[in-house]
């Protein structure tokens, strides 16, 4: 399928746009919890995914090991995480959401869910399918761009 420029333009415009709005939900979600925006990435990670190492925590979210140990004494303080041994490896641990971790991710979801559910009424012409497609797919490129570029500083 062929796009001119001014299409795709406007597209590249519209997501982020669509990326600052969420950065902004996120934000302020992240203020009625009393934790950062980098806490929620994290625990939703550990929400949908499981518990996680501390090396796999940095690795999804581009963090050093020192800033993956500061975010999780944010999160244990909030009483939203715990670290346990991990019983594959006793040489590490693994961060899992508690109980009250879980309900505020999910708090987070379901107000997203609702915000995603009311653009899809406004707009009919799209399937819920093309939008996932779409954001999978653009989601993966980015990421993979990031990756190139870091790989390739010095």
């Amino acid at each position: 399928m062929s796009h001119d420029g001014p299409t795709i333009r406007s597209a590249s415009l519209a997501l982020e746009r669509l990326v600052l709005g969420w950065d902004r939900y996120r934000e302020a979600v992240a203020d009625e919890l009393g934790v950062g925006t980098t806490e929620i990435a994290a625990l939703g990670f550990l929400y949908h995914d499981g518990p996680h190492t501390p090396s796999e925590i940095g690795h999804l979210l581009n963090l050093t090991s020192g800033s993956v140990t500061a975010l999780l004494d944010r999160l244990e303080g909030a009483a939203f995480v715990t670290r346990s041994q991990n019983p594959d490896d006793r040489r590490s641990l693994l961060a899992t959401a508690t109980p009250a971790g879980r309900h505020a991710i999910q708090w987070y979801y379901d107000r997203l869910d609702e915000i995603v559910g009311q653009t899809l009424e406004r707009v009919s012409n799209i399937t819920l399918s093309e939008v996932i497609t779409l954001a999978n797919s653009a989601g993966e490129l980015l990421i993979e761009q990031a990756d190139e570029a870091n790989r390739s500083q010095p």
